[in-house]
């Protein structure tokens, strides 16, 4: 379990056998799109904070508003510098995908520096100063940036109390980030559907949660790190894959709810296929089911 609270890095993304060619050239362009306004706004460092989960976010906020009409372009990528790329223009919600990203970051690193003599400590010292300049920079952006950078504090506190008295339930454990993304998601709506979304990413963060303390379960067991599911036994890791499915269902849910102007198909797929294909994965993990102690 990464210290500290949530760390967005993949595992909300679509499953890509179902998607039309044209669906995973728009989810690309997206991505493309989200990695060059980090890049641009916040610096080279700023491109390790990339992740599907993000690309996602900016999505769903430009799904979710009629006002934003993407525009893109053929660019280079420093990934593949021999062939030209499809981007998306910056747009509201793509420099609200990254600001997000930025300010996460910063506060990700500051939870490592206070791990002792670990190499998470030493890369966190390296990194703060660049993570710290870029949340300066996104939090001169406007009022958006300060809400989510309260919302990020709130959250890595919180997070840290429970961890503190190694809390063996894991839905008081998932409750920070929970929240966390139930106030960010709604920055992406307005009054109409702003009580539907604040549901949705609750949920979507009580997701992220708890996949990623099954993903890292036996990691953690055998690093001495906070995990839930360390001290709840084998019955509460079996009882949070059912838990994780409902939680999928009752996404879906929410999302027939809203109306989605664009890329809903995309969205509909990561939400009703991507994330199952990720709670499998997990469980499917070699050696996940070879002794008591594992998922």
């Amino acid at each position: 379990m990464r210290k500290g609270g949530i760390t967005l890095f993949g595992y909300i993304k679509p499953f890509r056998p179902e998607l039309k060619v044209r669906e995973a050239e728009e989810y690309k362009a997206v991505y493309c799109g989200l990695c060059k306004e980090l890049g641009r706004s916040y610096g080279i460092f700023a491109r390790m904070t990339l992740s599907y989960d993000f690309a996602f976010m900016a999505m769903l906020f430009m799904s979710l508003n009629s006002e934003i009409c993407p525009s893109f372009e053929k660019c280079s990528c420093i990934a593949h510098p021999f062939r030209k790329s499809c981007r998306c223009l910056e747009n509201r919600a793509i420099s609200l995908s990254a600001k997000a990203a930025m300010i996460l970051t910063y506060y990700k690193l500051k939870d490592d520096l206070s791990d002792k003599g670990s190499l998470r400590k030493i890369a966190a010292a390296l990194l703060m100063p660049f993570a710290s300049s870029a949340r300066k920079k996104a939090l001169s952006s406007g009022e958006e940036a300060e809400f989510i950078d309260e919302a990020a504090k709130e959250m890595m506190a919180s997070q840290k109390e429970i961890e503190g008295r190694k809390s063996p339930l894991s839905d008081e454990a998932a409750e920070p980030t929970a929240k966390f993304l139930e106030k960010i998601i709604s920055l992406g709506g307005n009054e109409e559907n702003e009580r539907i979304l604040r549901r949705f990413g609750y949920l979507l963060g009580r997701y992220i949660y708890l996949c990623d303390a099954l993903d890292d379960l036996e990691d953690d067991r055998k690093k001495g790190n906070y995990n839930p599911f360390i001290y709840s036994g084998e019955e509460a890791v079996q009882s949070a894959k059912s838990v994780l499915y409902i939680t999928t269902a009752e996404l879906f849910d929410d999302l027939e709810l809203l109306r989605l102007d664009k890329y809903k198909e995309i969205v509909e797929n990561t939400i009703d296929l991507g994330l199952k294909a990720e709670i499998e994965r997990i469980i499917n993990k070699k050696g996940g089911e070879e002794n008591g102690k594992s998922i």
